[in-house]
C-alpha cells in the first residue's frame, strides 16, 4: 500500500507540473504602452479572465494614468482622483488563439507626489518612470502570470511574454490527494 501511495503521489506531482507548463500569453504594447494587444497563446482550454496593468507604487518621477480607462476599472488613486496607478479589465473570456485589445490610455509623469504635481511631458528611455510597472494576466483555471515593463522611449513597442505560475489541474489534484491519503492510511495501519 505504501509503495502504490508513493507512486500516485509522484504521478500527481508530475502531472500537475506538466499540465500547467504550457500556459503562456504575449502582449504587444505601443504608443508608450498606452495601446496594446494581449494574446492568449496557450495550448489548452484555459481562457484569460482578467488583465491588470499596474504602474506600481506612486512616487516622484513615476508614471501615472490620467482619466482615460480604455474600458477598464481604475484603482490605486493618487490624492487627485483624476490620477491612478492601476487599470483592470475583468470578466473577460479570451480563449486560446484570441486577443484582447485596448487603446487610448493616457500616461503622465508624477513630478512630485506631495504636493501632487503631474505633467504630461515626454517620459524618456533614460528615466525610471516605469520602474515598478507590470502587466498581469489571470486565467480561468486559477493560473496567473506577471511581467515587468521595460523603460522605453515614446516610439518604442514592447513585446512581452507572460508565463503562468504552475497551478495543478483538477485531475492532478485528485491523484495527489489519493497519494497523500494512501500514505496516511498506511501509517495509520502501521501504528494500529
Amino acid at each position: 500500500m505504501k509503495t502504490s501511495s508513493l507512486v500516485l503521489l509522484f504521478i500527481g506531482m508530475m502531472t500537475s507540473s506538466v499540465a500547467s507548463a504550457a500556459l503562456i500569453s504575449t502582449a504587444t504594447l505601443s504608443g508608450f504602452i498606452q495601446n496594446g494587444t494581449v494574446t492568449n497563446n496557450i495550448g489548452n482550454s484555459a481562457a484569460i479572465e482578467s488583465i491588470v496593468f499596474d504602474l506600481g507604487t506612486a512616487g516622484d518621477g513615476i508614471a501615472t494614468w490620467d482619466n482615460n480607462l480604455a474600458g477598464g476599472v481604475a484603482s490605486n488613486f493618487l490624492s487627485n482622483a483624476r490620477y491612478f496607478q492601476t487599470v483592470t479589465w475583468s470578466s473577460l473570456n479570451v480563449v486560446s488563439g484570441d486577443s484582447f485589445v485596448f487603446s487610448g490610455l493616457d500616461i503622465d509623469l508624477i513630478q512630485t507626489i506631495s504636493p501632487l504635481s503631474v505633467t504630461g511631458s515626454v517620459l524618456d528611455n533614460v528615466g525610471t518612470s516605469l520602474v515598478n510597472a507590470s502587466l498581469s494576466i489571470f486565467w480561468d483555471n486559477g493560473s496567473s502570470g506577471s511581467v515587468a515593463l521595460n523603460q522605453q522611449a515614446w516610439s518604442t513597442t514592447q513585446n512581452l511574454t507572460i508565463n503562468a505560475a504552475n497551478v495543478p489541474e483538477p485531475a492532478s489534484l485528485a491523484l495527489l490527494g489519493l497519494g497523500l491519503a494512501g500514505i496516511g492510511f498506511s501509517r495509520k495501519n502501521k501504528t494500529a
